[in-house]
């Protein structure tokens, strides 16, 4: 392989790296603050692309102004979401995975009986064409999403780490008792963390849609991306997430440089097992230790 074609990849994969950083955000999020594992948060990506998808569609907006429509479109499943937690009986994390395992499936039917199994993209000229760094030629989509993805990672680190919602939402992860005693409201600090946690998924998904086709049944790797990156960083963890998001991207574009595309899902699968097997204590770090 040429020289310029290997760090062509790498660069490259440390673009989507940022992206896969934003996907597993929410999926962080909502397992540091109700401890709930969310096996549906791939389809609500995915679903929030769908969104993004058809609105281009009819109306030709940019992508840039697709992503907070498509992050309102998802934000109202917050609200079923919350209801459906505040009703599971303990243990919440067993019991979770039989819940949002049950809505991964509804999703994933849903978004197949409305929109087909035909693959769909965003694609926009803006997205499309490509730019030279440095005598390296990029998909400008790639650079504008990774752009975008770190201005959101970095709005909401400082959300968690300089505002009294981000105070609020870190001490309700680490003890709810405490936390309320207190006098946080500990239900509000759980309701707008669930809405930013969706509302990132939606947006996570116009920009996943502009850059990888959309299908039915995409949200299970996007899951198991999440799962991956929050065992590598531990829950809720902002800046050690966007590191483990850049070097799975990292792993993922030299694994199809040099051992093609089909290598890709069996090198996360033995990444992420590696992960289990070495970090079996990262799931119980909350997200206050960000």
């Amino acid at each position: 392989m040429a020289p310029i074609t290997l760090v062509q990849a790498v660069v490259s994969g440390a673009l989507v790296g940022c992206l896969y950083t934003l996907i597993a955000l929410g999926f962080a999020l909502v397992l540091g603050v109700t401890r709930a594992l969310n096996l549906a948060h791939g389809e609500l990506v995915v679903l929030g692309g769908y969104a993004g998808y058809a609105v281009w569609l009819a109306l030709g907006l940019h992508p840039l102004l697709l992503v907070p429509v498509a992050a309102g479109a998802v934000l109202p499943l917050a609200i079923v979401f919350q209801w459906l937690l505040e009703r599971l009986p303990p243990p919440v994390q067993l019991n979770s995975l039989v819940l949002t395992f049950g809505l991964s499936l509804l999703l994933q039917n849903g978004m197949s009986a409305f929109w087909s199994g035909e693959y769909r993209l965003i694609a926009s000229p803006s997205f499309t064409s490509s730019v030279e760094l440095a005598g390296i030629v990029l998909n400008q989509g790639r650079v504008l999403v990774a752009l975008i993805a770190l201005v959101v990672v970095l709005a909401l680190w400082l959300g968690l780490t300089r505002t009294r919602w981000g105070w609020a939402v870190r001490a309700t992860s680490l003890d709810r008792d405490a936390a309320a005693l207190l006098g946080i409201d500990v239900d509000r600090s759980t309701r707008l963390a669930l809405f930013a946690a969706l509302a990132l998924a939606g947006g996570a998904g116009v920009l996943f849609a502009t850059i990888h086709y959309l299908y039915s049944t995409a949200g299970g790797d996007l899951t198991l991306l999440a799962i991956t990156l929050t065992i590598w960083a531990g829950i809720g963890r902002v800046r050690p997430l966007l590191v483990a998001g850049i070097v799975l991207g990292l792993v993922e574009a030299l694994t199809i440089a040099v051992g093609g595309s089909g290598w890709r899902e069996p090198a996360v699968a033995l990444l992420l097992l590696g992960s289990l097997l070495a970090r079996g204590g990262a799931l119980g770090r909350s997200i206050g230790q960000s």
